[in-house]
Formats: structure tokens, C-alpha cells, sequence
């Protein structure tokens, strides 16, 4: 493997730099964050300083009233209603927010979350009997982060007299079901700026329609303080993977504040058990709050999760969050043990050498955790990535994709294949006949093959643009805080810095390295280096990759720089 390649995201927008930095007073790297993000200049305001007022009319969702106002007959009628969900960190914040949102209001609701492996995915005229089984009367069903695919179940809610009404952000299928609404951005063209949203986002906009019809029709809904809900959408949308761009910036940007108040006894647990201290950031969702949320659906039982969100006993809420701690670990063992024999497995053949899309497959892996061993390899390699359990005749399996490749689309090359499949452009959830795998395997590096070349599959680090310290100045961190939350769609911003002396390296820790920096000019500044050793500063003059922060040590901030590469000059 040759040396990791750089490349500037501002590569030939030197133009467009000047020009926003002259155009809006802003900091040089800050324009460089914004010209190498495509953020035009009339955008820069609003992301700037991103405000709820500015979350669009929910209303623009075809049906949406129609649904609301059966909802609202339903609180007023005392009827019963039934809210679906699934298994994952967005599926069970999608599940509180509504129930919150319903019971506040007056409403009769209960949540159903399927049991992954007892169950399987989404709404199914099984989980429906199952659902109602359990003695649960229901008069409208609703469905969170599932549904739009679910047209034999909706059909047979519809004939035992029950009203339907999905909210899901997956792709949808051949056919929509005949539910009274489907509020699914993705299958609304004139809804694009929505596509991103995620499953608590679109039960989020179900819950903005219904308070907003509730004051309009005087009905209810004046105590309902929506702002309050948006930590179930930060946790969803952040866990989910979709981006932090639009709307879902606005809605996780507040969220986030609301889940450092930790007003929920549920929230305050999790947060507590997770070791984690108030000022939050998603990568903290993203590595600690949401990984013990769906090793529940992983390796236990998602109601364990979902009745830690709606406790409100900081007691019980804690005896909740140390049964998630436990499937946590459990969880630990098993993704490594798994991640460690597909690892194997794909370097003992040809793949890593040969092909464009991976596909491994073990006997009996745990079907809870291949997901996030393909997460893991797919990032390892670059490459889109399907892991399959095998389980007799049968396989099932979770896919990952890279950059903006949509495997969803490429899997519908397949279905013929298919037992099902389905999910979203970056993840997907498959099932096939174990003899066709390897049939499966070629047709998906077939299509690959159509939408990535060679140069995409080789390893490279983007930058936001080359800058100096000298810029790095108060003003510029003012603007970073703005410019966050970070994730998913809105990365870090990491720059490139030319030809540093290293004044000061010495070891932290065993393997990590902290000292000081400073250029032609005379401006220094400390920097941290995780995973790199004294060895690769000391005495070198270094062009680095890095990306700007504040160090917050014993309640001092001192700007500092996160290396993440480096080259000797």
C-alpha cells in the first residue's frame, strides 16, 4: 500500500475564499470550512445561527393533517392507539418522542418494539398479531422508522378495522402501503431538503403537525413545549448516521443542549452509567449513549431500552441503565470476536485484492452485531461491505457503504435474489437462500463496478484547505462554535499546516504524544497526537493535517491543535 494521499476540498476556490472573506467578515479558515463544504454565501447566515422558527411548515407532508386530526379524535375519543417502533437507537427515541408527545395530550398509547430475532425487521402482519397479542386494544396504528415497505401488514390493519398512519425514513418500495398517511420525505420529490431526516426526525415533524392542529382546531397542545423532545431527536438522528445538514443540524444542534440538562431521569442514567459529564458533543451519542441503546435490541431486549427512556424514576431509570451496561459488554465481546474471524477471512483470499464490493459470511455469527462489524470493515478498507450469518439454508446480513455510493439501489439489482432487503443509502439489512450467495456476491460487485473507479477505493485524507496559526485566533474559535455540531455530514474541519517546527514533544499515556509547534512566523501553538509516538516529532520540520481545538484542562481553554497526519519535510 503506498503513502495515504492528501487532498484539499478548496482545491481551485481560491476565488470563493476571497470572496466569502471579504463578502462577510469572516476568518479565513472559516471561509475555507465553507467554500471546501459547497456552503454558499447565502446559506452562511442561517447556518451561522440556525433557529427552530426556521424548521419548516410539517404540514408540507401530503395526508399529514388528515392523519393529525385522527389522532386527535382518537385522544378525544378515548380510542386506543398503537405506536410500532423498532429496535434501534432511532427507532426507540422515534418510539418515546411520539408516546410523550401522545400521553402528554391526553391520548390512550402504548409502544410496541419487535424483538430483533424472535420478530425480524419492521411492521409485519406478525409483529401486528404479536402487537395485539399481548391484549393491547388499538383503534390507529402508528409506525416509527418502519412501515414504508409494509404493505401486506398495513392491508391486514386496515381489514380488522384499524387506522394506519407510517412515519419511516427508509427507501420505499415498488408500492407504497394504503395507509391514511406515509410521512416519508424520501418518497415526496418536492420534499428533498427533508430526505435526511431520520426516524425520530419524521416522528418529530408527525408531533409538530399534531400540537400545531391541536392549537388550530383549539383542541389541545398548549402546554406542549416541542423543544423539549429534541434530545430523542438528537440521540435518533445522531445514532442513525444520517446527515448533520438542514434541518437535522437545527433540530441535534438544540437537542444536544437539551440532553445536557438531562431534564429525563432515563437520559440522566444513561448519561451517568456512560461516564460521560455534561458538555456533550454527538460524537459522545455516537461512541457512548448509542451503542448501549442498541446492544438492548442487539443482544437483549429493546424494551429494556425503551422503558429506560420513558421512566420517570431516577431509581428504576438506573437499575435500567446497568442492565444496558451489562448488554453492552456482552455486546463488546461478541462484535470483537466476530470482527476479528471476518477480518481474517477476507485477507486470507483475494478479495482485498480483486474486488470493489466485500461480502464475508460465518456459521452462526450473532446476527445482533454483524452490522457494525461491516460498519468496521467498511471503513477499514474502503469498501462497501455485507456481512452475513449463515443459519442452515439461510443467510441474513447488514450492509455498509462508503462515500455517497447508495446501496440500497444497488441492491435492487439483486432482489431477485433476495429473500428481502431494504434500509437506507448508507445502510442495509439483507436475506437470502445460502446457496446464492456467491451469485449475490458477483451481481453486487458488478454493480459497484458502474459507480466507483479504482481512484475512489484508495486510501486519502481530505482537508478543508491549507492555513496558518497565526489565524487560529480568538475570533476564529468563536466562529468554531458555531460552526459545530460535528458529524456525519458535518465534519470537523481539518487543515492543512506547511512547514512546523517541533519546539516541544513528550509522551502522555503510552502511546500518545503532546507538545508545541511553531511556524516561519514565530507563532506557536500546542498540539495533541493520539496514536503517535515522541519519535516522529522530535527535531523534524512536519507539514501536518489537523484540526483546531480547545483543550478544556482544570477548568482552563487553551486552543490547541488534534493532529491527525504528518509528513517530514
Amino acid at each position: 500500500m503506498g503513502e495515504i494521499q492528501w487532498k484539499s476540498s478548496c482545491q481551485n476556490l481560491d476565488n470563493e475564499v476571497e470572496k466569502l472573506m471579504r463578502s462577510y467578515m469572516l476568518p479565513q479558515p472559516v471561509a475555507l470550512f465553507f467554500a471546501a463544504r459547497g456552503i454558499a454565501g447565502g446559506q452562511i447566515a442561517d447556518f451561522l445561527h440556525p433557529k427552530l422558527a426556521g424548521l419548516s411548515d410539517p404540514y408540507r407532508f401530503p395526508g399529514i393533517e388528515k392523519a393529525v386530526a385522527r389522532l386527535w379524535r382518537a385522544v378525544l375519543n378515548k380510542e386506543p392507539i398503537l405506536i410500532h417502533g423498532d429496535y434501534d437507537t432511532d427507532g426507540i427515541t422515534a418510539s418515546a418522542l411520539l408516546q410523550l408527545v401522545l400521553q402528554r395530550n391526553g391520548a390512550i398509547a402504548h409502544t410496541f418494539i419487535p424483538h430483533r430475532f424472535d420478530d425480524g425487521y419492521g411492521f409485519t402482519p406478525e409483529s401486528l398479531q404479536k402487537a395485539l397479542s399481548a391484549g393491547v386494544e388499538c383503534k390507529v396504528l402508528v409506525t416509527v422508522d418502519c412501515g414504508v415497505t409494509s404493505c401486506d401488514a398495513v392491508k391486514e390493519a386496515i381489514e380488522m378495522g384499524i387506522d394506519v398512519i407510517i412515519t419511516d425514513h427508509h427507501e420505499a418500495g415498488s408500492s407504497l402501503p394504503d395507509a391514511m398517511a406515509v410521512v416519508n420525505a424520501k418518497i415526496y420529490p418536492e420534499l428533498e431538503d427533508l430526505h435526511v431526516l431520520s426516524g425520530a426526525g419524521a416522528a418529530f415533524k408527525l408531533s409538530h403537525a399534531f400540537i400545531k392542529y391541536g392549537r388550530e382546531h383549539k383542541l389541545g397542545g398548549y402546554d406542549m413545549n416541542l423543544e423539549d423532545v429534541l434530545d430523542y431527536v438528537a440521540l435518533g438522528t445522531v445514532a442513525d448516521i444520517v446527515p448533520l445538514q438542514g434541518e437535522n443540524r437545527t433540530m441535534v444542534k438544540y437537542g444536544i443542549e437539551i440532553l445536557k440538562k438531562q431534564i429525563r431521569p432515563g437520559v440522566r442514567a444513561l448519561i451517568e452509567s456512560s461516564k460521560l459529564h455534561s458538555d456533550l458533543t454527538p460524537s459522545d451519542i455516537t461512541f457512548k449513549l448509542a451503542p448501549r441503546i442498541n446492544a438492548a435490541g442487539r443482544v437483549g431486549d429493546a424494551n429494556i431500552a425503551m422503558r429506560l427512556l420513558e421512566s420517570e424514576n431516577i431509581v428504576e431509570a438506573y437499575q435500567f441503565a446497568n442492565t444496558l451496561e451489562k448488554y453492552n459488554r456482552v455486546r463488546q465481546e461478541k462484535e470483537q470476536e466476530i470482527y476479528q474471524e471476518a477480518r481474517a477471512k477476507l485477507e486470507s483470499t483475494r478479495q482485498l485484492h480483486e474486488k470493489y464490493a466485500l461480502l464475508v459470511a460465518g456459521q452462526g455469527w450473532h446476527q445482533g452485531v454483524i452490522g457494525i462489524v461491516a460498519s468496521r470493515l467498511a471503513r477499514d478498507f474502503n469498501r462497501p461491505t455485507i456481512v452475513l450469518t449463515i443459519q442452515g439454508d439461510h443467510a441474513y446480513g447488514s450492509g455498509r457503504s462508503v462515500g455517497t455510493l447508495n446501496l440500497v439501489e444497488l441492491l435492487a439489482q439483486a432482489a431477485p435474489l433476495l429473500e428481502r432487503y431494504g434500509g437506507h443509502p448508507m445502510a442495509v439489512g439483507v436475506g437470502l437462500e445460502t446457496s446464492k450467495i456467491e451469485e449475490f456476491h458477483e451481481i453486487l460487485e458488478r454493480e459497484v463496478r458502474k459507480h466507483i473507479t479504482p481512484e475512489d477505493l484508495a486510501d486519502y485524507l481530505a482537508y478543508d484547505g491549507e492555513t496558518e496559526l497565526e489565524y487560529l485566533d480568538g475570533e476564529f474559535f468563536r466562529y468554531l462554535t458555531m460552526l459545530a455540531p460535528f458529524g456525519h455530514g458535518n465534519s470537523k474541519p481539518v487543515y492543512r499546516f506547511n512547514d512546523l517546527d517541533v519546539a516541544k514533544c513528550y509522551l502522555i499515556g503510552q502511546r500518545h504524544t503532546r507538545g508545541v509547534v511553531e511556524n516561519r512566523a514565530g507563532y506557536s501553538m500546542e498540539f495533541i497526537a493520539f496514536n503517535r509516538l515522541p519519535e516522529e516529532f522530535s527535531g523534524r520540520r512536519l507539514d501536518v493535517l489537523a484540526t483546531p481545538q480547545m483543550n478544556n484542562y482544570n477548568s482552563q481553554e487553551r486552543p490547541q491543535l488534534n493532529i491527525v497526519a504528518l509528513r517530514q519535510v
